[in-house]
């Protein structure tokens, strides 16, 4: 195996390397398939049913628990510490 220069792996004449080390042509690889997904039915959202639950306990939640809620969404886009909003989440409980 004659190996002149300072890139022979990329020369595109495969002769001179053996054919373990040739690596594929574009032609000969297929392209990654994407992943299958069972369509939504018509009309319904995937999680809408979760989605629903949640907004229902919203809906019945007191003022304190939504002032809490909104505190961490706060505090969390400010990215403060994990121990406080941690600490401000285990209150709701």
């Amino acid at each position: 195996m004659e190996r002149s220069g300072p890139m022979w792996w990329m020369r595109r004449n495969t002769g001179n390397r053996p054919p373990e080390n040739r690596m594929p042509d574009c032609a000969e690889t297929q392209p990654p398939q994407p992943p299958h997904h069972e369509p939504a039915p018509p009309g319904r959202l995937p999680y809408q049913s979760s989605l629903r639950a949640l907004t229902e306990q919203l809906r019945n939640a007191d003022g304190e628990t939504l002032l809490l809620l909104g505190l961490i969404r706060l505090l969390y886009q400010d990215h403060a510490d994990r121990k406080l909003l941690l600490a401000l989440a285990y209150i709701l409980l």
